[in-house]
């Protein structure tokens, strides 16, 4: 059962809630990652709890491919007063534009797209013929880690390290039902933590790991450690390199359909300049993106403002905002680095207020969304973007008010 299943009705809500103008937004983080595909936290109680320590009021979960973990993640956020926005993350492929070269919001791959869907039912459901489609999506994926796993086991026996993994290993100690190419990379990292008594022994053993190549990363730099492992073992030209096959991938048809299908809202994370300061072909113009998105029937967008100069993250939040898209922010937490949940732009600067203030509203909207889901059922039809704002913030005063 949904916990708004037990919210009043709509008319209640608006006639019980008066704005105030001076009141400050909340503090919204609407994308993080779990243990159910790959995160910081190892657990959602883990999770919930530094939102709480960070006065994070809105807190929303964003795994790739699964919703799993959205019924203990409502539970531990019920339990600490924090409202639940239910998410999920799809890749995609446009295979227009991987032939012509255009990168979208994968720097390194033109024609990879990622999209979230916001806002999504509970409990979990899809048809039969689109839950086969995710399901065929996430044993590729399996099978391609899988087969990442044999290589880097060969790998390993080569160079004598000592060193293997297993799938079932990794499955029992580091992942759930998905596994992907960090899984790999974490275990890797562990398990020369554990054969190293000291950091010579520690750097001998990457070296080895590494064909000879030193290592250039700081013991204590897990994540970075993470990602250097990634580089040089399992990414293209390296030895546990495998290949995407096309079956990993749907089309941007596809991954909307199964979104609208799940509930939500599909919603187009913007990488701008966070790939060394430089915009992918696709997002270089934000008039050209957003008429772009509008014709894929897309309105609303998510940054990962830690990623991108604050000047970029307000040119282009207040430019959609202002056109009319729903915006969310996020922080992620999709690597091992444990990091604040409060979000901020690169260099830690805080979000100024009229950015507070568009993170709320989209949460707010997201909020409304799920209610009405609940409520309505999913036909209803979607108010103009102010009535869903105004909606999800008697929603949430209802509920945080309910909670003290």
């Amino acid at each position: 059962m949904n916990f708004l299943e037990h919210f009043p009705s709509r008319d209640i809500l608006l006639g019980s809630w008066q704005p105030e103008i001076s009141e400050a937004p909340l503090k919204v983080n609407n994308h993080i990652h779990s243990p159910y595909s790959f995160s910081a936290f190892k657990s959602i109680a883990e999770a919930v709890q530094l939102a709480l320590s960070e006065d994070v009021k809105i807190l929303g979960i964003n795994d790739f491919y699964v919703a799993d973990a959205y019924g203990e993640f409502i539970d531990e956020c019920l339990k600490q007063g924090l409202f639940p926005l239910l998410n999920i993350e799809l890749i995609g492929i446009s295979k227009e534009d991987q032939q012509a070269g255009i990168r979208i919001n994968d720097p390194n791959n033109p024609g990879r797209i990622y999209l979230s869907g916001k806002g999504l039912a509970y409990p979990f459901k899809l048809p039969p013929d689109q839950k086969r489609k995710l399901d065929r999506v996430l044993e590729e994926s399996n099978r391609q880690v899988a087969t990442m796993i044999d290589l880097v086991n060969k790998w390993m026996e080569f160079q004598q390290t000592g060193i293997s993994l297993s799938v079932d290993e990794l499955m029992e100690e580091h992942a759930k039902d998905l596994l992907r190419e960090r899984h790999v990379a974490k275990a890797l990292r562990v398990k020369i933590e554990q054969m190293a008594d000291s950091d010579d022994q520690y750097y001998k053993l990457l070296e080895h790991v590494y064909g000879g190549a030193a290592s250039q990363k700081k013991r204590a730099d897990i994540a970075g450690i993470e990602e250097e492992l990634r580089a040089r073992l399992l990414k293209a030209g390296a030895p546990a390199f495998v290949p995407e096959d096309e079956k990993a991938f749907l089309n941007l048809d596809e991954i909307i359909s199964i979104i609208s299908d799940a509930g939500g809202i599909p919603t187009y994370p913007m990488l701008l300049d966070g790939a060394g300061g430089t915009f992918t072909e696709f997002e270089n113009s934000k008039e050209k993106l957003l008429n772009s998105l509008k014709s894929k029937g897309i309105q609303a967008i998510e940054l990962i403002p830690l990623r991108n100069r604050i000047e970029v993250v307000k040119e282009y939040a207040e430019y959609f905002y202002e056109n009319g898209f729903v915006v969310s922010f996020g922080t992620e937490a999709n690597t091992t680095a444990m990091l604040p949940l409060t979000v901020s732009c690169k260099n830690e600067q805080a979000l100024d207020e009229r950015l507070m203030q568009i993170s709320f509203m989209g949460a707010a909207y997201m909020a409304a969304h799920q209610y009405r889901y609940v409520k309505e059922g999913p036909g209803y039809h979607i108010a103009e973007r102010g009535e869903m704002e105004a909606l999800g913030m008697a929603l949430l005063n209802y509920y945080f008010k309910s909670s003290e």
